[in-house]
């Protein structure tokens, strides 16, 4: 390295103590001379007391740039992203204007610039490697000291963050006897609790001690895997009625997991690394430590602005039934169509709706078997019923062209498979976490997929692209 580099890595190194944060660095921007000699920068003395911070570097136009990132004796889960040329770390083979976070266990890695041209470097450092996952702390959590502790998580905070009043006592009175009304279904159990509630604590609903009433949370779950364009997925609280009567009664309540600054690549495309690395180092916690950080996620998540509809399955007559309630009006949730869920019944009798169906189908069968379609709302039920112990009904595709049915043998599996009720009703009586907080063989098996999923998220930066439906195979 020639003097005048050395000393300008020296300089660099001095500009850096003020450039920590998530987001773009503050630290003034360093040019890079067009010199075949390597530029050394030491990103930790950037980074803060959780290893994060950033650097960022202009360099000139020129040719045979290189940039030697210092990693100071540290392991670092290190990103970085060019603007006005492309570039590649120790030799990879495809150059690009994002190299997407990836633990960095060597003591320095270099940074080669492909082109000529100007370009701005932003080196950030996005903390330590993160662990291999446990599902108890970074998927799914039962943990008593958590999901009993009214104070944080149950069925009056779910309520209070759901509702437009902040309570939640009008909206459950509303919904509960919403069941008893429905023009496909009049489940008259939910209505009668409603009114045992008012018996009970009295006619006016926002003075209801809703964490008094029977249910239990039976777990907290983490699902990463749901990320959208716009969310990091969803945090979800299921909760178990344990009335001596009306029961089995099953609520979930879904909650937006936002994005953070670094969720983000350049371009603005949401990738979801940096909360998918913030649930995986809560395996490194236990005791009072793991309690904190979880009290302090559901917190951040469970509230008004983030909630986006609740799920309710329920054998309080039979057969059990599936439906799903989103907000309509201040405090009133109603029934729409099931997500992603075929009208099975209705589609299987001959008719306008069912060619109509079949037409879709034919247009779309590479997207439907690859599982990466949405289906139409004109397509899916108001709920999904099912006699316990009883096989549930066959989706029948029959009368597709020869060349499309033959092209897709699993079509008719996959069509199904991506609905919620399909999973629940095969693997498991409908309900796959217990009131007693003891999963399905089906949902055991689904989290190990989905650990198996952010391992390889937080391991290679990369992110497996999203289908409908289960994990495992």
């Amino acid at each position: 390295m020639s003097a005048f580099a050395r000393g300008l890595a020296l300089l660099v190194a001095g500009l850096l103590g003020g450039s920590c944060g998530r987001g773009e660095s503050d630290a003034p921007p360093v040019e890079v001379p067009p010199s075949r000699d390597a530029l050394v920068v030491h990103l930790g003395a950037a980074v803060d007391g959780a290893g994060e911070g950033s650097v960022v570097v202009d360099a000139p136009a020129g040719a045979d740039r290189r940039l030697e990132i210092e990693l100071d004796g540290a392991a670092r889960i290190v990103e970085i992203a060019i603007a006005g040329a492309t570039g590649t770390i120790d030799g990879e083979p495809r150059p690009s204007t994002w190299l997407r976070p990836r633990p960095v266990l060597v003591p320095r890695v270099t940074l080669a610039l492909v082109g000529d041209a100007a370009a701005r470097i932003t080196v950030w450092a996005r903390g330590a490697p993160v662990p291999k996952v446990r599902r108890e702390r970074s998927l799914v959590w039962t943990d008593p000291a958590l999901v009993d502790d009214r104070t944080v998580v149950g069925l009056g905070t779910v309520m209070a963050a759901a509702a437009d009043d902040g309570h939640g006592g009008v909206m459950l009175d509303r919904w509960f006897r919403r069941f008893a009304t429905t023009a496909h279904s009049e489940r008259t159990a939910p209505a009668s609790f409603a009114a045992e509630i008012a018996t009970g604590q009295g006619s006016d609903p926002r003075a209801w001690k809703l964490d008094a009433l029977p249910f239990t949370v039976s777990g907290v779950h983490n699902r990463l895997d749901l990320a959208t364009r716009e969310t990091c997925g969803e945090l979800r609280v299921s909760l178990a009625s344990t009335h001596p009567i009306f029961a089995p009664m099953h609520i979930l309540f879904l909650y937006a997991q936002q994005a953070g600054a670094d969720d983000r690549a350049p371009d603005g495309a949401l990738h979801c690394l940096g909360t998918a690395r913030r649930w995986a180092r809560l395996s490194l916690h236990d005791g009072p430590a793991f309690l904190d950080l979880a009290r302090k996620l559901l917190a951040e998540t469970i509230r008004h602005d983030h909630f986006l509809l609740a799920e309710t399955v329920e054998l309080t007559v039979s057969p059990w039934e599936w439906r799903q309630w989103t907000r309509v009006a201040p405090d009133v949730l109603d029934n729409p169509p099931l997500f992603q869920t075929v009208d099975v019944d209705s589609l299987n009798v001959p008719g306008a709706r069912r060619n109509d169906f079949l037409a879709f189908v034919t247009s779309n069968a590479d997207a439907l078997d690859a599982r990466t379609m949405e289906i139409p709302d004109r397509f899916r039920s108001a709920s999904s019923r099912v006699p316990p112990g009883a096989p549930r009904s066959v989706l029948d595709i029959a009368g597709l062209p020869s060349d499309v049915a033959a092209k897709h043998p699993d079509l008719r599996r996959h069509i199904e498979v991506v609905g919620c009720p399909t999973c629940h009703t095969e693997h498991a009586e409908f309900v796959q976490t217990s009131r007693e907080r003891v999963f399905s063989p089906f949902y055991d098996a689904e989290l190990d997929a989905r650990a198996r999923r952010l391992d390889v998220m937080s391991a290679t930066g990369d992110v497996p692209a999203r289908r409908f439906g289960p994990l495992q195979d």
